[in-house]
């Protein structure tokens, strides 16, 4: 599969680079000439699909192309509260968010509402996909509503893709 093409690819975001230690907020755009660029060790991404067998074969994806460092949740909520207590101890948020836009309970855009809520210093370098295994015109529409999503993802998540987030995103001495 590969990244499903929407115009979301030149929307600004903020990203934090670390500066003796201390995040600084640095305005970027995102567009195939310019990728931010993030220095952590072991940058962090979080999946949130609620298919266990997609859940898992996109682990595996991400951790065959080198991405390690990953949080899988098979619920909103629950990648809502480990943001929550990543905030309490102000550890990093994840550079990228995988988000299943259609899953019971909450679904993605509940988790977008409520993740909107969370500082912005905390929330500035993450960049989130929604993953979809449709691209109906009118999810496209309502992410044009939500400045912190980027681009939606199709599932499966390919080699291809994940090894082109990689090169987007992570910027990994180890891979």
């Amino acid at each position: 599969m590969k990244i499903i093409s929407t115009k979301f690819n030149t929307m600004p975001f903020e990203i934090n680079q670390p500066t003796q230690g201390s995040p600084v907020p640095v305005s970027a755009q995102a567009s195939i000439s310019q990728q931010p660029t993030f220095t952590e060790k072991d940058p962090l991404t979080y999946i949130v699909e609620d298919d266990r067998a997609n859940n898992f074969l996109c682990k595996m994806t991400l951790e065959e192309v080198g991405i390690t460092n990953v949080s899988s949740f098979l619920r909103a909520d629950l990648a809502l509260n480990d943001l929550k207590e990543l905030l309490e101890r102000g550890e990093v948020f994840p550079s990228l968010i995988l988000l299943d836009i259609n899953m019971p309970a909450m679904d993605g855009w509940g988790f977008l509402n409520e993740f909107r809520n969370f500082p912005s210093v905390a929330k500035a370098k993450t960049t989130v996909y929604l993953f979809s295994s449709s691209d109906h015109p009118r999810d496209k529409e309502k992410a044009q509503g939500y400045p912190e999503v980027l681009d939606f993802l199709a599932k499966p998540l390919s080699e291809d893709v994940a090894n082109s987030l990689k090169e987007k995103y992570f910027r990994l001495s180890n891979l």
